[in-house]
């Protein structure tokens, strides 16, 4: 063969493979283009956000509206003269010995004392009355024990061909004695029609953000909790800075921080991993055995502390196991943290939307305590862990042990990938790429050994007995003096949580409890060093929660929560007085089930819970509160399992699982989660049905 022949053989085989590098090169270029372009996007869209709530807020200050105090003797008529209105509209807040339920629902009773307020427009001497609003009946609590504040949105007409008219309030008192009640009139209310349609805007916003991970969820509900407050100021009803800080619930975030403490310095005893080892062995190294066991283990433990502390410290050791047993690792951990999800809707401490309801001031004084929440909730929470575990049988069964694509291959590369990405520059970069070569180096030590070994479908590994106690070598308790401080502190909030509405613990919120509990096993474990104790505190998820709390209060002020509160109370009226409930707990129960899938469920449970109150405390619906609670929490709690991202402990778990080398993909999660939420919502509505329907449990 001639010299330039070989020549041009050699260029055409080396210039083959240069192909699909060239195409790869491309694609590559293209989505790093793609993706610049996403970010410059996302920054750019925030930087306009936070413009907005920046001018809106430093150019609009927070103007208190002033009170003034005002007395109205038996069968008098008061008259107070206002400003002129800038738009016809008025809002009106009373505070004193009101009935707020029967004021709110205005309801006729004959023999209810109250005082008439309404405003008028009349002539310059105040003697003729030329326009006047309906009659705001204001009914007095004779018991005079404590004093509530309530309030009304007023629109006045214009009084023809009179503009000059006086704009007054009056006030008549219908009441055989004396009523001093303080009053605070604000001409410049906030548009409720307008404020609607921005809070919803804003609203929607904040699930965009959530649901395609465009930012943290604790910086998406920061950016919007502001956004609320700028709109609010924009509409000429900034609220200040007092107002703001009393939107924050304190006793949920006590509630989680004490909870967290505990659990923090629990995880330090090695108490956890000797329960997964102990599964292990208790299940002979069988695969189907070893996940009841961590899925009961899990759910359990979940009921009494924070589930997703739970699953930050179960999954570690789970994916350990699943690399023993030679099971696909994303399919365990999505059904470990399903359980969490289903034995956190237990008590009122096992998951965020349990805390957010239980400390809800309407729930405390509704009777509704720790041992009375636990007990209702039971029934169906056991049925639902029980039967649970059938469906994810059928669900998972042959996906479990057929291995398309080998998760321990899967794992080395995307370690190796992750390796890639990490340029040792600093100490710091430098020591996380050791990090990840030596999980690289146990990963493929531990794949040689997989191969070598011959693994039938529901049978241990070869070397089991081995493994066994290399495990128990390795995850054995730690620290077992500090095991028994953390068994006393949590007998003793766990008692306290039972005991706490005896009448001579009155004081013992579950809040407090939480917190005395935390303060006592730091005096026991005698930690020098706060800083280790406080880095396992989610400090993200607490300032999640002050944020939502500002965010959901500034969208009722907006009028969101009453508008939604309405169309529902609307839907309800239109059925039979004797189905009323019953439409009522189906539909709370499957709206929040269903929203809360595709939207993280705590802040659909904040919401919600406003408005399951509202409905509670309409007089013409008559609804109890306790079962309409009962369908919130199932709602929130079992509508969590619906996607990845539905449920705080559904994302920690994601992303331990991407440190560890394992991707736990969003259709992954839905194609075994949400039939299994499906499934419990439909024994939750069963329950629910059985129990307060038909048998009316919430009376006895």
């Amino acid at each position: 063969m001639p010299s330039w022949l070989n020549i041009f053989c050699k260029s055409r085989s080396e210039s083959r493979p240069e192909q699909p590098d060239q195409a790869e090169e491309d694609k590559e270029d293209s989505s790093i283009l793609l993706r610049r372009i996403y970010v410059i996007t996302k920054i750019t869209i925030l930087i306009f956000l936070w413009l907005f709530f920046t001018i809106c807020l430093i150019t609009s200050p927070a103007e208190e509206v002033p009170k003034s105090l005002v007395t109205i003797l038996p069968n008098q008529t008061v008259v107070r003269k206002l400003k002129p209105l800038p738009h016809n509209d008025i809002e009106i807040q009373l505070e004193g010995p009101i009935d707020k339920d029967l004021t709110d629902h205005m309801d006729n009773e004959d023999d209810a004392s109250y005082v008439g307020v309404r405003v008028e427009r009349r002539d310059s001497k105040l003697n003729v009355t030329y326009v006047q609003t309906d009659l705001w009946k204001v009914y007095i609590d004779k018991s005079e024990k404590h004093f509530v504040s309530d309030e009304i949105y007023m629109k006045v007409t214009q009084a023809n061909d009179q503009k000059d008219a006086e704009v007054v309030v009056s006030f008549k008192s219908y009441s055989a004695e004396p009523v001093s009640l303080l009053i605070q009139v604000n001409t410049m209310p906030v548009d409720k029609e307008k404020g609607v349609i921005y809070a919803g805007l804003l609203l929607i916003f904040l699930y965009v953000l959530i649901i395609w991970e465009i930012t943290d969820r604790t910086f998406a509900a920061l950016m919007v909790s502001s956004a609320s407050l700028a709109v609010l100021a924009a509409m000429g009803a900034r609220p200040s800075l007092e107002t703001i800080v009393s939107w924050i619930d304190f006793d949920t975030l006590m509630l989680l921080l004490g909870m967290m403490i505990m659990v923090a310095i629990l995880s330090e005893t090695g108490v956890f991993d000797y329960l997964a080892v102990f599964a292990y062995r208790m299940s002979s190294g069988n695969a189907w055995p070893l996940m009841f066991f961590l899925c009961f283990f899990t759910g359990s433990l979940s009921a009494f502390l924070d589930n997703v502390t739970m699953v930050l410290l179960m999954v570690p050791v789970t994916i350990r196991l699943c690399e023993v047993m030679a099971v696909r690792t994303t399919l365990v951990l999505i059904v470990i943290v399903i359980y969490s999800n289903i034995g956190g809707t237990l008590t009122p401490v096992g998951d965020p939307p349990n805390v957010i309801i239980a400390t809800d001031n309407d729930v405390v004084k509704d009777g509704i305590d720790f041992f009375n929440f636990t007990l209702h909730m039971f029934p169906g929470v056991l049925v639902c862990m029980c039967t649970s575990f059938i469906i994810l049988y059928f669900i998972i069964r042959k996906k479990l042990f057929i291995v398309d694509v080998d998760p321990m291959t899967h794992a080395i590369k995307t370690l190796e990938r992750e390796a890639e990405k990490v340029s040792p520059t600093t100490a710091d970069e430098d020591a996380l790429r050791q990090d990840i070569l030596k999980r690289i180096a146990e990963l493929k030590a531990k794949d040689k050994a997989k191969n070598r070994a011959t693994i039938a479908m529901l049978a241990p590994v070869d070397n089991y007995f081995e493994t066994l106690g290399a495990l128990e070598v390795k995850y054995r308790i730690r620290n077992k003096p500090l095991l028994i401080k953390c068994c006393i502190a949590l007998g003793f909030a766990i008692a306290l949580f039972f005991l706490h509405s005896l009448p001579f613990l009155a004081g013992a919120s579950l809040a407090w409890i939480a917190m005395l509990a935390a303060l006592l096993l730091l005096i026991l474990a005698n930690k020098e060093a706060m800083d280790v104790i406080l880095l396992h505190v989610e400090w993200s998820t607490l300032l999640f929660f002050a944020a939502l709390f500002v965010m959901i209060e500034a969208m009722s002020e907006l009028g969101l929560i009453q508008w939604i509160g309405d169309i529902t109370v609307g839907v309800i009226l239109s059925v039979d007085k004797k189905n009323q409930l019953t439409v009522a707990l189906m539909m709370l129960l499957w709206i929040t089930a269903l929203t809360s899938a595709f939207v993280d469920n705590i802040p659909i449970t904040q919401m919600m819970l406003k408005l399951t109150v509202q409905l509670a405390k309409n007089k013409k619906l008559n609804l109890p509160l306790s079962p309409l609670i009962w369908a919130l929490s199932f709602g929130a709690c079992f509508g969590g399992n619906g996607t990845l991202i539905g449920a705080s402990a559904n994302v920690v778990t994601a992303g331990l699982a991407q440190q560890h080398g394992y991707k736990i993909s969003f259709m992954t999660f839905f194609l075994v989660g949400f039939p299994v939420m499906i499934f419990t919502v439909i024994i939750a509505s069963i329950y629910l049905l059985i129990s307060h329907c038909v048998f009316s449990w919430h009376k006895q």
